[in-house]
């Protein structure tokens, strides 16, 4: 009974941990426009707001890999959790400084959570690390779709964009209330004598993972950032679009949830990266048209919500799959995030800094294009990589 509880209560705190983890990024993109006028900030300034948060990411994955090995996983999890909390409410204080300030603090706690879950996960289910992945991204996805739902109305009934996030903050309090209920003596441990190693001689062979899981954040922190603007640009009110982003994220969790166990029993698992990379392409071409009927952006989101549960799902199930042990699962997941969250940072800001320059939406909108073709290109990569791994082992 005593090893059900702990089980019971190991999920619950990921859950909500997970649950914490996309919401303080996906809840800035509808926000966008009255950040920007409350706080008269350019495009490209606003941009920068989700790409410090990939800069912090990248900038913590070393330092979460070595925590990681050094630090027991619950006083870990607990300490970034606390600090994403503070992070997030920051932001909402101060004016522009705050606003950054806060969100290079949220950016710092979820780089290292970033890096710490799927190692977790990968350690705690070693058996179905699939399953255990796919529920983990699909909450993640969850996430996206909690703060986008309610980030709006939110706004319109506190009477401020401050005051949305500071409410949305509240999803970081069921994790801080289940993780001292957690028992240590059903962690696995991860206080060991274990080598941080991701010299380029030891990991350059993961490089297309690397790249690979930026695209993925790439594109994720784009959309996520731009894409209500773009569809209010479309003749869609803030509430249209906003709906249309829930409707991405909810149609992405079956994909998302399947992922993993799909790619577990498969011996070809860069067709996941054809058929993400496929669906997105058909979603961007359909709003690069520019039409503004609702029918027509209705399809365009269930393409893209499709091939968002694929996208964002695919790197992380490849992650959970990859290295002969945990040590070396260790490294991979430590090298993976550096090289991603360095090429994810570009996205939000170059997407403003072309608007800024065009006054159109076209050109960033080609730019997500071949962000997705490029998907397709490394996932093949990533993917035979694993596959000839699984093959040898």
């Amino acid at each position: 009974m005593k090893t059900r509880r702990n089980k019971i209560l190991i999920g619950m705190a990921v859950f909500w941990t997970a649950l914490l983890s996309r919401a303080p990024i996906s809840s800035i993109g509808p926000l966008i426009p009255f950040i920007k006028s409350d706080l008269a900030l350019s495009a490209a300034a606003a941009g920068s707001v989700t790409t410090l948060i990939s800069i912090m990411y990248a900038l913590m994955s070393p330092v979460g890999g070595y925590l990681t090995a050094k630090v027991n996983a619950k006083r870990l999890i607990y300490s970034c959790l606390s600090l994403a909390f503070a992070g997030t409410l920051a932001r909402t204080f101060l004016g522009s400084f705050g606003l950054f300030t806060g969100t290079v603090l949220t950016g710092l706690a979820l780089g290292i959570l970033n890096v710490q879950l799927p190692i977790f996960i990968r350690n705690q289910f070693a058996g179905r690390v699939g399953l255990y992945m796919g529920m983990y991204t699909a909450t993640m996805t969850l996430s996206n779709t909690v703060a986008l739902a309610s980030v709006i109305p939110l706004m319109d009934l506190s009477g401020s964009w401050q005051n949305s996030l500071r409410i949305l903050s509240l999803l970081a309090v069921p994790a801080l209330l289940v993780w001292p209920l957690v028992s240590r003596n059903s962690l696995y441990s991860s206080e060991s004598e274990v080598k941080l190693e991701i010299s380029w001689s030891k990991m350059r062979a993961h490089l297309p993972l690397g790249i690979l899981y930026g695209l993925q954040a790439l594109i994720f922190f784009s959309t996520s950032t731009w894409l209500p603007s773009i569809l209010m640009s479309q003749g869609r009110s803030s509430e249209e679009a906003a709906f249309l982003m829930v409707l991405i994220q909810v149609i992405s969790l079956p994909t998302n949830f399947a992922c993993g166990s799909i790619m577990q029993r498969s011996s070809r698992k860069w067709l996941m990266a054809l058929l993400a990379s496929g669906l997105f392409l058909g979603g961007l071409s359909l709003i690069l048209l520019g039409r503004e009927e609702l029918a027509l952006h209705i399809f365009a989101i269930t393409l893209l919500g499709l091939g968002n549960g694929f996208m964002f799902a695919m790197p992380f199930a490849l992650l959970g799959f990859s290295g002969k042990d945990s040590q070396e699962n260790m490294n991979i997941s430590t090298f993976v995030p550096l090289v991603g969250y360095t090429l994810a940072a570009i996205g939000p800001a170059a997407l403003g800094y072309l608007y800024d320059l065009t006054h159109s939406w076209t050109a960033p909108i080609i730019f997500m294009m071949v962000g997705s073709l490029a998907y397709l290109v490394f996932g093949k990569k990533a993917g035979d990589l694993v596959d000839a791994e699984q093959k040898k082992t």
